[in-house]
Parts: structure tokens; C-alpha cells; sequence
């Protein structure tokens, strides 16, 4: 396990930093970019929203491509696929001009993430997996912490080919996924079978250890039944974190309005760093304990009460604390929801049912940011968009304290886990 580790989860990882942040970093160009296309916060809103409409649409079809072209080549396409996506957003002169390339965006990312849960379910048995997903998933508050700040310097002061600071930003952040897209064509094998870096007895013990947790059996109705109830939880959580992961540079420009782009940005950044060492923190113990309920719903509690005090804080100090808690507790509830997904939806119909799951999430995705854009131009602050997502997430939380766990026949045993130093 500390060899696929290695092998997989650095490129892994780099690939889901490169994705978080050309999905995420129009909320640094809004700074500048909304004066320059002359968009309302609503539609602003919708213009980040969007992005999940073209998202939802291809997310069943991705997961069927993926089984058909293999994780490799299908990966590596995905990725060039959103990079000249990506790209393409810098050239954008109007709303409608910026609702098509968002929708595109939204379209070639669709089979980046389930395909990678999906990947890593293939290559890591149930009681490593919370770990290795959260070592995946930690990318997105590391793509901010570094994606932010990175994104206000250039938005603020860089301008290549007579672009402004915006339109720069968008066409070099879109160049690490043409490179990185190119490296998992050679990079990512499809099976453990296929891995040359992995001896003849590895590869026997490792399939060995995967088969000790076979697909639980079940009726397609079941399946289905099963997939929508952990996709409203990852809805829940979904809305919140992407209302939040769009908005936050402009609501942390409300809390310090004398602050300049570059310094914003840091301050939006400090959420991601609290959720960082949350969620590796908070996986490491969920996989010393187990699959146990509380690990889902303590920290989803803790995001929903912070949210709660962020709508009813006026204190720019507090206010920031309390939104990093709600970006912390939210980010450390998503690897345990996503492992217990895998350890109840597996099969061969796996890649279509995460899919599912993450489908219903996307949905929210569009109503979080869309909703707070329509808040806050209709109240003028973005205290009623707090309260939204502290409701939303109450009621996620509720939907949680009943998903269905792995059968007892199937949980696996608790061994140590070992990463790379």
C-alpha cells in the first residue's frame, strides 16, 4: 500500500489541484472581471452556477466512458479537455460569452472526479480508503491556499498579451492541465495488474486484500435507493461549499472593504488552511475507528453551527473564524461520505452509481452559488446566504444520521495505515 500510495496519489492530487482551481478561480477574477463585463452579483452567480448544468448533464455518460476507454486514457482526455476549456475563459466579452464557456468547463470536468473515486475504490481496500481519499480530496483547500493568493497577484498586477489581470489569470492556470493531462496518459495504469512498478507478489497480495471486500450484493432498486440517499447528503454539502468557495473572496472584501485583491485573496485563502489539517486529521482517526455515523455528522454539526454564527456575526474578526469552520467541518465530512459511499455502492455498477451521487451534489453546486448571488443583491450583505446554508446543512445532517452502512460481512479489518513522509 505505501507503493501505490506513492505512485498514485501525488499525481492524483496534483490533477485535483490543477481541476479545483480552474473551476474555483473565477471567484478571484469576479473582482475585477464583474466590472469589466458588467455583471450583477446575481448574475455573476449564475455565471459560476452554470458551470454545474454542463457538469450534471455528462456526469452518468462520463462514468460510462470511463469503463469503456479505461481510467487511463479517459483521465488524461478529461483533463486536456478542461484546460483548453479553461483557457478559453479569458477570451469571454459578455455574460452570455462567460455562461457557454463555464457550461463547457462544466461539461469536460464531469468524469474527473467520480472516475477518480471510482479509480481509487479499485485500488484501495475499505480500511485505507477514507485516508487515500482524503489525501486526494485535501487538494481542494491546498489548490485554494495556493490557488488564491496566486490568483489576486495575478488579477492585480500581471497582464500577458495585452490581457488584463483576469483574462492572464485564466489562460496561465490552464496551463499545468495540458502537462499534467499528458503525464496520466503514461503515469496512471488502469488495474494493479497492470502496474509494472508493483512485483509479481504485491500484486497478488494486493488483489488479495481487495477481495476480501466483494460487491455487496442487492437489487438495482436497492442501488438506486441507496445512491440518492448519500446523494442529498452530498448535496447538502455541496451547496455550502461551493456557495461559500465562490463568493468568498467578495465576502471577505465585505468583512475588510480596505483591503486590496492580493490581500483578499490571502485572507480567503485562511478558511482552506483550518480545513487542510481538518480533514487529514479528522480521516486519520475515522480510519483507526472505523466506519462509525459520528464521523460524518460531528463535523457536518460543526459547519452548520458556524454558519449559523457567521449570519448573525458583524465582527470581520469572527466572521472569518466562523466561515473557516464551516469550509473546515463541511471539507472533513466529504472523505468519510465518500468512502462509505464506495463501501456500499461497489460493483460493477460502481462508477454509474458514484456518479449518481455526485450528480445529485452538482445540483446543488448550481443552487449554492446561484441562490447567494440572488441574496445578496436582494439584501445587500451576505448575512441571509449564511443562514441558507446553516439550514441547508441542518437538514443534510438529519438526512445523514440514516444512510446505510456496509454490511457486517463485508467491513474489513481495521489494519495501519502507512503514507510516505
Amino acid at each position: 500500500m505505501r507503493t501505490v500510495t506513492r505512485r498514485l496519489l501525488p499525481l492524483l492530487f496534483a490533477l485535483y489541484v490543477v481541476n479545483f482551481l480552474d473551476r474555483a478561480n473565477i471567484g478571484v477574477a469576479a473582482l475585477a472581471m464583474n466590472a469589466d463585463l458588467r455583471l450583477t452579483a446575481t448574475a455573476y452567480g449564475t455565471a459560476a452556477g452554470i458551470f454545474f448544468v454542463g457538469y450534471v448533464l455528462f456526469q452518468v455518460p462520463a462514468a460510462v466512458a470511463l469503463g469503456r476507454f479505461g481510467a487511463r486514457r479517459w483521465l488524461s482526455g478529461v483533463v486536456i479537455a478542461w484546460g483548453i476549456c479553461s483557457a478559453c475563459t479569458a477570451l469571454v466579452t459578455d455574460a452570455h460569452g462567460l455562461y457557454l464557456a463555464r457550461f463547457a468547463l462544466g461539461l469536460t470536468e464531469a468524469g474527473f472526479f467520480p472516475g477518480v473515486v471510482a479509480y481509487l475504490a479499485a485500488w484501495f481496500p475499505e480500511a485505507q480508503r477514507t485516508r487515500a481519499l482524503a489525501l486526494f480530496l485535501v487538494a481542494i483547500p491546498v489548490s485554494n491556499i495556493v490557488g488564491l493568493p496566486a490568483s489576486g497577484l495575478l488579477v492585480e498586477h500581471f497582464g500577458i498579451f495585452g490581457l488584463s489581470g483576469w483574462q492572464s489569470m485564466f489562460l496561465i492556470e490552464a496551463a499545468p492541465a495540458l502537462v499534467l493531462g499528458a503525464a496520466a496518459l503514461r503515469l496512471l495504469p488502469d488495474t494493479p495488474r497492470e502496474a509494472a512498478w508493483l512485483t509479481p507478489a504485491q500484486r497478488t497480495a494486493l488483489e488479495a486484500h481487495l477481495d476480501q471486500n466483494p460487491p455487496t450484493p442487492g437489487a438495482g432498486r436497492t442501488t438506486l435507493g441507496r445512491a440518492a440517499h448519500f446523494g442529498l447528503v452530498n448535496a447538502g454539502l455541496g451547496f455550502a461549499l461551493y456557495a461559500l468557495q465562490f463568493f468568498l473572496p467578495q465576502a471577505t472584501t465585505a468583512l475588510f472593504p480596505d483591503a486590496g485583491a492580493s490581500a483578499v485573496s490571502a485572507l480567503a485563502a485562511l478558511p482552506y488552511a483550518v480545513a487542510a489539517v481538518a480533514m487529514l486529521a479528522w480521516s486519520r482517526h475515522g480510519d483507526r475507528t472505523g466506519s462509525r455515523t459520528y464521523l460524518l455528522t460531528v463535523p457536518m454539526a460543526a459547519a452548520a453551527l458556524a454558519a449559523a454564527l457567521a449570519a448573525l456575526s458583524h465582527l470581520p474578526g469572527l466572521g472569518l473564524a466562523a466561515l473557516a469552520v464551516t469550509v473546515a467541518g463541511s471539507l472533513a465530512a466529504v472523505p468519510v461520505l465518500w468512502s462509505r459511499c464506495t463501501a456500499v455502492l461497489s460493483g460493477p455498477r460502481a462508477a454509474t452509481a458514484l456518479a449518481g451521487v455526485n450528480t445529485v451534489g452538482s445540483l446543488a453546486g448550481f443552487a449554492g452559488p446561484s441562490l447567494t448571488g440572488l441574496l445578496t443583491e436582494t439584501t445587500g450583505g451576505y448575512q441571509a446566504a449564511y443562514a441558507l446554508i446553516a439550514c441547508i446543512l441542518t437538514a443534510s445532517l438529519a438526512t445523514a444520521l440514516r444512510l446505510p452502512s456496509p454490511s457486517p460481512e463485508h467491513a474489513p479489518p481495521q489494519t495501519p495505515v502507512h503514507t510516505p513522509s
